[in-house]
């Protein structure tokens, strides 16, 4: 059995779908850039919300510019990461940029 790790870059709202391949422990880290007062841009609202097989396991906090949760897996689980935001400083197209890091183990 091969370990599981993967790097996905989005940028926008957006959800970021990916089926894990093996059971085991997992983590999923999100690090993001959001619009901030000091950039003209107003404060961001961007929560991030992590769903396992359609339901949430992990919901962050507004505004944040980051979050990581660890899981178990079952083989073929599915994990989405929703990023999502109804203030209009996130509404623009590319205003929010990141990177889900998803990996087997802890």
């Amino acid at each position: 059995m091969t370990s599981f790790n993967t790097n996905i870059a989005f940028a926008g709202l957006c959800t970021v779908t990916t089926i894990v391949p093996n059971a085991g422990p997992y983590f999923c880290e999100v690090k993001m850039s959001l619009p901030t007062i000091t950039n003209g841009g107003g404060q961001s609202s961007a929560l991030v919300t992590v769903n396992q097989n359609g339901s949430p396991i992990y919901t962050g906090l507004a505004g944040a510019e980051g979050a990581r949760v660890d899981m178990l897996c079952a083989a073929a689980d599915t994990i989405a990461v929703v990023i999502s935001s109804s203030a209009a400083p996130d509404q623009p197209i590319n205003v929010i940029k990141g990177v889900i890091a998803l990996a087997q183990g802890v």
